[in-house]
């Protein structure tokens, strides 16, 4: 966030404000967590490709692809395998490839030798 890095002169401040604001708005969402109907046929893991059977719990990303569902122990950084369960994820366009805030970030923009931010 902008107010965190007080040695940007203003141009650059406004840059990352609109970076956060677009981040925020196209790639962040947050997995749900809920049972497969028992009724369901049952779906496939993202991630792994196994059955998710009716019953059993799953995760669902809305940013990923409607309908799509993940074992919990799957749903998970494709960069650093960071458990994303509970925690926000990044799915940056129609890649379908979930990312933590931190890999999301390397791959818009570099970060900052010194202070480690983007």
């Amino acid at each position: 966030q902008p107010q965190f890095c007080h040695d940007l002169d203003e141009a650059e401040r406004r840059e990352l404000k609109l970076f956060a604001q677009r981040r925020k708005r196209e790639n962040l969402g947050q997995g749900s967590v809920r049972p497969l109907p028992l009724t369901s046929a049952g779906a496939v893991c993202q991630q792994c490709g196994a059955a998710v059977r009716g019953g059993a719990l799953a995760v669902f990303a809305a940013r990923a692809g409607l309908g799509l569902c993940w074992h919990p122990r799957c749903f998970r950084c494709q960069q650093c395998q960071q458990p994303l369960v509970d925690l926000i994820y990044f799915c940056p366009g129609d890649s379908g490839r979930l990312l933590c805030g931190r890999h999301h970030g390397d791959s818009v923009r570099h970060r900052c030798p010194g202070c480690d931010e983007v």
